[in-house]
């Protein structure tokens, strides 16, 4: 009887979650914040905060969640990630808090106007990208909620404003000049982005909304074009997580829950859970965004969606600078997608030893349609983990950053050919900090010679024929012809290895050819493999220089540039130049697609594609029906939609 009980109670329950419409951004938004009606709030305020806030959208007097926010910034655990989540619930519920709780809030605020952790994480300070617009947004709005506030650092509300709406500008300005450095990042993308969603729908000033609104358009227009189903393509800044489609008990990476918010996964929709919001940390920042009533313009979800045409798209993004002073060109990168797959590569300036987080960036995928849990290669050199002394950071650490200074690429639409030539010595032993490098350097003087890449046990055919590797799935093809001896490893486990295989090609200098086809363009998966032995390649290790024929007839060439010479910056933020860091080690090819020379780094555009332009800090979006120009070449951005 118990039995029978728990299957009548179970079934209705389950079918209720998945009989949903979730096929919108707006039926996905409803039910993430209605399935968090009556969720517990037993998680720190870093994690906890929108909970609470998704309970007042069902109950503006549930004195659980009330008491709950009025306590957060008491808390031993207080931090910079509860300040946008206190300043949405105050915006947007101020009636609901009584004037005790009020008071209470506005009692801790005052104290946290400061910019060190002494006695609690203050809203002042900088540190990363996403660190500082978290502060600085909350403390404009806190700013404006308490005009009369006594701020522990001497400022008057209206002082606190102009102060932080100053650093945004100055930082927002300089993004749309040169971008940034958390770039598209698997974590902190969205991060970024909702406490400024909060921001633009709170703000009262028109200047603030509009600088606010820029931020968003810029950010939006890059979130949008490079998605493929879920998938951030690559190359991208800050990956601390890869990205899952059905994670179980690992976590959910914050940016790709916000993916499927906002444009859905495709055919890997029906792995998300809507409990993830409830059981994930990572999910907490996509929640904010569920409540935000700031709602990118339609344009992004056109552009965000594969079977909207293909097209190739180039962007740039800088190193770390606080208030966005960071080098420009740092990331030069190349996206082809249409709607069967796409590809993401980049070549990459280096500050001598690494800055900031140059080891956790992401420098290559290809991506295909699936509804698996993985769809994606990855490629690289284990450089940066190379001392394996740490248990998750390893040589085959493939769920963090997978980037290398010794690996250059050239693509053009379907096709790649990356090349390998590392060192036997490591040239930059002990930099920039010789504390913050010590697990990387213990290999210093015998560095891993190896390119490798990764692919998901879960293709569908998989063929070896004539030192070429081919992929199946569905209807798109994959071939990887690897340049030099190489060898398959099937049962690694951990840090992202498991449910991937990993061929490894142990040479000094080595590289691969990938070729990505379809069912539509060659009709079946035997002639994809047969036309690509036909291809012609040439090869002189000599030179390191490489040049194919695809099966489209387009031809690539490569020539590796050796060295990583060091070419001295312009400008340079304090914290490099403090260090006698002078300029960018480059490591960038010389590549020619169909006898023409690809563009200097120095003219890589911030973004170009057939859609949305940006150069010389002006942002246009167009896509034959919508037209949106952002224009913040003065002070203040000037913003224009047809």
């Amino acid at each position: 009887m118990k039995k029978i009980i728990f299957t009548l109670l179970f079934i209705p329950f389950s079918f209720a979650l998945h009989s949903q419409d979730l096929s919108t951004y707006q039926t996905r938004k409803q039910a993430i914040v209605s399935s968090l009606k009556d969720v517990s709030l037993l998680q720190r305020g870093k994690h906890g905060l929108s909970k609470a806030i998704a309970r007042l959208e069902s109950n503006p007097n549930d004195q659980a969640a009330l008491t709950y926010i009025s306590n957060v910034l008491e808390n031993k655990n207080q931090s910079m990630f509860d300040f946008p989540g206190m300043a949405l619930a105050l915006c947007r519920y101020w009636d609901s808090f009584n004037a005790e709780q009020r008071m209470q809030i506005q009692s801790q605020l005052q104290r946290l106007a400061k910019s060190d952790k002494i006695d609690g994480q203050g809203f002042l300070g900088h540190g990363t990208e996403n660190h500082a617009l978290m502060m600085w947004t909350s403390a404009y709005l806190f700013g404006q909620l308490f005009p009369d506030a006594k701020w522990v650092n001497g400022m008057s509300s209206k002082e606190l404003m102009g102060d932080v709406k100053e650093r945004m500008r100055k930082t927002f300005k300089n993004v749309y000049q040169k971008g940034y450095t958390e770039y598209l990042s698997i974590i902190y993308e969205v991060v970024m982005n909702f406490s400024v969603e909060i921001l633009r729908e709170y703000a009262k000033e028109p200047e603030m909304k509009a600088m606010a609104e820029a931020f968003l358009l810029y950010k939006w227009s890059l979130i949008s074009l490079n998605n493929f189903e879920g998938n951030i393509m690559a190359p991208y800044g800050r990956m601390w997580l890869q990205q899952d489609h059905m994670p179980g008990k690992l976590q959910v990476s914050a940016t790709a829950s916000y993916n499927w918010l906002m444009w859905g996964w495709g055919p890997a929709d029906k792995n998300v859970k809507l409990t993830d919001f409830t059981d994930h940390q990572e999910t907490n920042y996509t929640i904010f965004s569920a409540l935000s009533n700031v709602k990118p313009d339609a344009v992004f979800f056109k552009l965000a969606d594969s079977n909207y045409y293909p097209f190739t798209l180039k962007s740039s993004a800088s190193t770390f600078g606080e208030y966005g002073t960071g080098v420009p060109h740092m990331m030069m990168r190349k996206v082809y997608r249409n709607r069967h797959y796409a590809i993401g590569t980049g070549n990459f300036r280096w500050v001598p030893g690494g800055d900031y987080a140059d080891h956790s960036n992401n420098n290559f995928n290809i991506v295909w349609s699936s509804p698996d849990r993985f769809n994606y290669i990855g490629c690289y050199h284990p450089y940066w983990y190379s001392d394996g002394d740490q248990p998750d950071l390893t040589p085959d650490t493939w769920n963090k950053g997978n980037i290398s200074p010794f690996q250059q690429t050239a693509h053009h639409e379907n096709t790649v050919i990356t090349l390998f030539d590392i060192p036997e010595k490591d040239p930059w032993p002990n930099l920039p900090n010789e504390q913050k490098w010590a697990w990387r350097d213990g290999h210093a003087d015998h560095l891993i010679q190896r390119g490798m890449f990764r692919y998901p046990k879960s293709v569908d055919e998989k063929f070896d024929e004539k030192g070429w590797i081919f992929l199946r799935e569905g209807k798109t093809y994959t071939a990887i012809k690897p340049l030099k001896s190489y060898y398959e490893q099937t049962n690694l486990q951990g840090n992202g290895v498991d449910g991937f295989n990993v061929v490894k090609s142990d040479h000094d200098k080595t590289g691969f050819i990938f070729e990505v086809g379809t069912e539509e363009e060659f009709g079946s998966f035997k002639r994809f493999r047969d036309r690509l032995q036909k291809n012609k390649i040439n090869i002189n290790w000599d030179k390191m220089e490489v040049s194919y024929v695809n099966s489209r007839k387009d031809k690539l060439e490569i020539q590796y540039q050796p060295g990583l010479p060091v070419v001295p910056a312009a400008s340079l933020p304090g914290h490099l130049e403090s260090k006698g860091i002078k300029g960018l080690a480059e490591s960038v090819p010389i590549v020619r697609i169909n006898g023409k020379q690809e563009i200097p780094y120095q003219d890589w555009p911030m973004i170009e594609s057939p859609y949305v332009n940006m150069e010389n800090s002006i942002l246009k979006i167009d896509d034959g029906k919508t037209k949106i120009t952002v224009n913040w070449s003065g002070n203040i951005p000037v913003i224009t939609k047809d």
